[in-house]
């Protein structure tokens, strides 16, 4: 009878809060404001009950002190929770490789007031990494603990090789600046970068995609593709569920090739290597180890017998690779490791393929927008003749035809096609 009762009540929880969104103001609230909104919840939530059971004659069969100990539980263990999420949001989660990376574009005396204000909004998604003063040479300099790391001239060249996720442009309507805005906004857009302009609206000619607050301003966001929070959540939740099943998997194979390796040749079981992710993250990529251990060394020897034309190096007779690692990238069971990656939240399912750092190094601005989505095992340029693909340039367009059209659809549609073309042996080089 409690059961039913317990059941019901959550039922009521869960629609009073999606009705009042109390999670939305949550980092703007203190201590005893929290508490006072938790408490209001927790009240309506007793007054619609107590309604619910005089409407079904119920009231008579559930004991009171049973209600008023749930609901005085229930406001301590909810308070102390909603403390714990905004601890682990601002101290953890913001400082930690997934949340948005910012970089503010403004003038010095406007510096430290973007600043204050980001941090008096207590904002949890973003960390700004570094500033770029555009009517002083500060480059070197720190303001309010954050490094001016461009300026005017080299901001495109500083956002190419470092992490940035978003921009943040606060210019001050009176500035005498002459900065081409339109430029400015397609430049990082071109690299896949989400650009927030704060309002006013400049008369300008590119077209915004949406209005947002992002820490007290209202700004225009400028994106080549800007994707919605619930399909966020529902590509990571796939990520999550293919990444668990592929890491049995990848214990399972471990029974059977590590010996095989370890007996051509001696030496790790796994290759590791640095690898730029999403917007220019490192992280360590995993694969099963295919090579001999001097093929790092060797990759230089064998450039001038690269079939790839552009930034990424592919081979199809490599001298570097061992009977074993022949069969195992034939198969592409090699790349069964890079599941721990994905469930570790470095890469996901479906993507573009992450580049060796010496690759990004030479990027173009342009070259890097195909990073703008997390990188993934498998993506469109692999399974759209990934064996036939000799120019750099092709699996760029590919790689952004996937994020410009990126749905849900889509990646389970490349999931399966890579089943079929791994089965059928038209595996990758």
């Amino acid at each position: 009878m409690y059961g039913i009762a317990f059941i019901f009540i959550l039922l009521l929880y869960i629609a009073i809060y999606y009705a009042y969104d109390t999670y939305s103001r949550i980092f703007k609230r203190g201590f005893l404001e929290e508490l006072i909104s938790i408490i209001k919840i927790n009240c309506l939530l007793a007054v619609t009950l107590t309604f619910s059971m005089f409407v079904f004659q119920e009231g008579t069969a559930y004991s009171r002190l049973f209600f008023l100990t749930f609901f005085t539980l229930n406001i301590l263990i909810n308070y102390l929770a909603r403390l714990y999420f905004k601890f682990f949001l601002l101290a953890v989660y913001k400082k930690s490789g997934s949340s948005s990376k910012l970089m503010i574009i403004t003038t010095l005396d406007k510096a430290k007031e973007v600043l204050d204000r980001i941090r008096k909004e207590n904002d949890w998604e973003y960390q700004v990494t570094y500033l770029t003063i555009v009517d002083r040479q500060l480059i070197g300099d720190w303001i309010e603990e954050i490094p001016v790391k461009a300026n005017l001239v080299n901001m495109y060249e500083v956002a190419r090789q470092e992490v940035v996720d978003e921009v943040f442009i606060y210019l001050p309507n009176d500035s005498s600046l002459s900065i081409d805005l339109d430029e400015t906004i397609l430049e990082f857009v071109n690299m896949g970068v989400t650009v927030n302009l704060s309002i006013n609206a400049f008369g300008l000619k590119v077209r915004e995609k949406i209005v947002r607050e992002i820490s007290g301003y209202y700004a225009l966001s400028f994106s080549t593709r800007l994707l919605k929070e619930s399909q966020k959540h529902l590509k990571r939740v796939m990520d999550v569920a293919g990444g668990i099943v592929g890491c049995i998997l990848t214990l399972v194979l471990i029974v059977f090739l590590a010996p095989a390796i370890k007996l051509e040749s001696p030496g790790p079981i796994f290759f590791s290597q640095v690898r730029v992710g999403k917007n220019g993250r490192r992280f360590k990529i995993y694969k099963f180890r295919s090579m001999d251990l001097d093929a790092e060394k060797r990759k230089e020897e064998l450039m001038n017998q690269n079939e790839m034309e552009g930034f990424m190096f592919k081979m199809k007779d490599d001298p570097r690779l061992t009977k074993v690692g022949k069969f195992m990238r034939k198969t592409s069971l090699d790349e069964f490791p890079q599941f721990f990656n994905i469930l570790k939240g470095d890469m996901s399912l479906v993507g573009t393929r992450p580049p060796t750092e010496d690759e990004f190094l030479r990027y173009e601005g342009r070259h890097k927008r195909r990073l703008a989505l997390k990188c993934g095992l498998t993506g469109l340029w692999q399974v759209s003749g990934r064996s036939d693909i000799q120019d750099f340039e092709e699996v760029v367009k590919l790689d952004l035809e996937y994020i410009d059209n990126w749905s849900f659809k889509l990646d389970i549609k490349i999931l399966l096609k890579t089943v079929v073309v791994v089965l059928f042996g038209k595996g990758s080089r």
